[in-house]
């Protein structure tokens, strides 16, 4: 008895020992290690009390390479042209002086701010969405949905863009009263289409999806059957998990699934899954009728293959880019409905920059389908 007692208590004593051995050694290495404290990302507060000039550029530096994600496109890659290499005062000037620059800016300052919140209005050559002949810029408008930057915001990456060079900065510093003014009244409100979407989040200046688009990302067109429906999910909310053979990471914002309510992010993965439908498939859907009936099946097909939506609000929803067309027919007759979509640039709408729409857009339609086209925007009084 006593010989079976005291040989567990002799094998507990030893594995105690060599657990308390291997806790002191494991402690000791550690110890040795380099310690690093990991941070954890933070939102950036802006004292303007205490802002310089100097702080304010600092501030534009880092916009320009974190929440702004001007350093995805504007590298050395060759997407669009590498603001760090060159001097964007001197190009600013040189642009303002181009015959094909058909905007509103009189400085490098305006014209900088102008490039940022309506990139639309002067596309540098070469850089243009593919198949625009550089009359569409792929880069979305830094004020709104989804980059979202503030006017302090904007004015410190000019800020930025000005010092970087050695250039005076012209851009105020903010003051308490101009951070205390409201963003925006406009509150918007969930998009509740896939053409809405798209819009909504300009997709389509990196993709194509819904007919068009851009090629800084693959194209959105035929994801159903190669991947599940978590799979394209996942791919929105980690958008590194998992690259696309031929393009490099880093270029879809991470936070874009944050930005989406969860109604969003549905509609997106179920029509990218081939689960969902756009308003071009689903006449029964509120945004597929209107006051004289059922929108005819096959031009509101035409209207999503032609991304029609990615810049003009019809059928209720749309983004705005161009003018709403929902009433196009009380303001235009069929005829200028017609020269618009062949020369879009003839006559342009008051407060909407030209040289967006492609000047070869009516060249891609059969003449059934322009006529088509046409008479569905006639009969949208």
């Amino acid at each position: 008895m006593n010989n079976e007692t005291k040989a567990p208590r002799g094998v507990l004593a030893k594995s105690m020992g060599f657990s308390l051995a291997l806790a002191l050694l494991f402690t000791l290495v550690a110890n040795l290690l380099p310690q690093v404290e990991g941070e954890a990302p933070v939102d950036q507060e802006v004292d303007l009390g205490a802002l310089t000039m100097d702080s304010y550029v600092a501030l534009g530096e880092t916009l320009f390479s974190g929440k702004g994600t001007c350093a995805l496109c504007h590298n050395d890659l060759g997407r669009a042209p590498d603001i760090l290499a060159i001097n964007m005062v001197e190009v600013a000037n040189q642009h303002l002086q181009d015959e094909r620059y058909k905007g509103s800016a009189t400085d490098a300052e305006s014209y900088l701010h102008e490039s940022l919140v309506d990139p639309g209005i002067y596309v540098v050559k070469d850089y243009g969405k593919k198949g625009s002949n550089d009359t569409i810029s792929p880069m979305p408008a830094v004020d709104k949905s989804p980059i979202e930057l503030s006017e302090i915001e904007i004015n410190a990456i000019i800020a930025f863009m000005q010092a970087k060079d050695g250039y005076d900065v012209t851009v105020p510093l903010p003051t308490e009263a101009a951070a205390a003014e409201p963003a925006s009244p406009e509150v918007q409100k969930s998009a509740d289409t896939i053409e809405a979407v798209v819009a909504k989040y300009s997709c389509q200046a990196c993709h194509v999806i819904l007919g068009s688009g851009g090629d800084l990302g693959p194209a959105l067109q035929q994801m159903a059957g190669r991947f599940t429906r978590e799979e394209i999910r996942q791919g929105i909310i980690a958008p590194d998990e998992v690259i696309a053979e031929g393009f490099p990471p880093g270029v879809m914002p991470q936070d874009l699934a944050e930005q989406m309510t969860v109604k969003e992010l549905d509609i997106l993965v179920d029509y990218l899954a081939g689960h969902g439908k756009s308003a071009a498939t689903s006449p029964a859907s509120p945004a597929a009728t209107h006051a004289e009936g059922a929108v005819d099946s096959d031009t509101e097909s035409m209207i999503s293959s032609f991304g029609c939506l990615a810049c003009h609000v019809m059928l209720g929803s749309g983004g705005k880019i161009g003018p709403g067309l929902d009433d196009i027919g009380s303001r235009l007759s069929a005829e200028e409905i017609r020269q618009s979509i062949i020369d879009p640039n003839a006559v342009i709408a008051k407060g909407f920059p030209s040289g967006v729409m492609p000047l070869n857009y009516s060249a891609q339609m059969s003449e059934m389908q322009l006529d088509a086209l046409v008479d569905f925007l006639w009969e949208r009084k």
